[in-house]
């Protein structure tokens, strides 16, 4: 399903017994050549009207690229998340949170290229264990256009915060990491590689640990230009 052979040689097997019946001093000659192509892959996987509040997987046998995961609702609705991202045979995905976690969730349709036989299982988490939610602005920032490096100084160095998350305006930005440091010292770093529109922004980032403050959360990013001028970006942090 997820592969193509392509052989150039058209007579292979004739070729092969021409090659057995000669002598065992003669000169070996080109039969052909066999091309091993991954291409992208479009799943639909049937979920069957869960309520859901995140989905995740984990890659079996083979490294994927995952391009992205389209989650259809039961009203028909539907929701985009951009992953592009190559997972390791036997890693696991975050869970991503999905915009509209009341919603039965009818179909998880992934985009996704294979490096060799794989195999991706998905999991849904379940909108029953969503905790409620206490989101605090820890500040904004106005980014420069082009690649850049920025820091947000928050300075709550007592606190429970949990999550984090970015939102974007005025201007579209591609963000590619971040580095949260605690209040105690210690650093967390996290992977985004996400474009986010103006108006839109990224689902919680989990931050390890517990009982910790924010020092402050440095941002690789892009900015995108537009004519609307520069992108501002603000964080909010999620508290227990």
């Amino acid at each position: 399903m997820f592969f193509a052979f392509r052989i150039a040689a058209s007579a292979t097997f004739v070729g092969l017994l021409l090659l057995s019946a000669q002598p065992a001093d003669a000169r070996e000659i080109q039969l052909g050549a066999v091309t091993y192509e991954a291409r992208p892959e479009r799943q639909v996987i049937n979920v069957g009207g869960e309520q859901l509040r995140g989905i995740r997987f984990e890659v079996r046998q083979s490294d994927v690229e995952v391009q992205d995961i389209k989650v259809v609702y039961g009203d028909g609705l539907s929701e985009d998340i951009r992953v592009r991202q190559v997972f390791r045979a036997g890693s696991s995905s975050r869970v991503f949170e999905l915009a509209a976690p009341r919603r039965n969730v009818k179909q998880v349709i992934v985009t996704f290229s294979p490096m060799g036989p794989a195999k991706l299982v998905f999991f849904g988490v379940s909108s029953g264990a969503e905790p409620a939610a206490d989101w605090v602005r820890l500040g904004c920032k106005d980014v420069r256009f082009f690649v850049d490096r920025d820091t947000l100084k928050v300075g709550i160095a007592e606190g429970r915060f949990n999550a984090i998350r970015l939102r974007v305006r005025y201007s579209p930005i591609e963000v590619f990491s971040l580095r949260v440091t605690f209040g105690n010292g210690s650093r967390q770093d996290v992977r985004v590689n996400e474009f986010i529109p103006a108006g839109g922004g990224t689902r919680p980032i989990n931050l390890a640990g517990s009982n910790r403050g924010i020092d402050r959360i440095e941002l690789i990013y892009r900015s995108i230009p537009t004519n609307k001028g520069s992108a501002e970006v603000c964080i909010d942090g999620l508290k227990q």
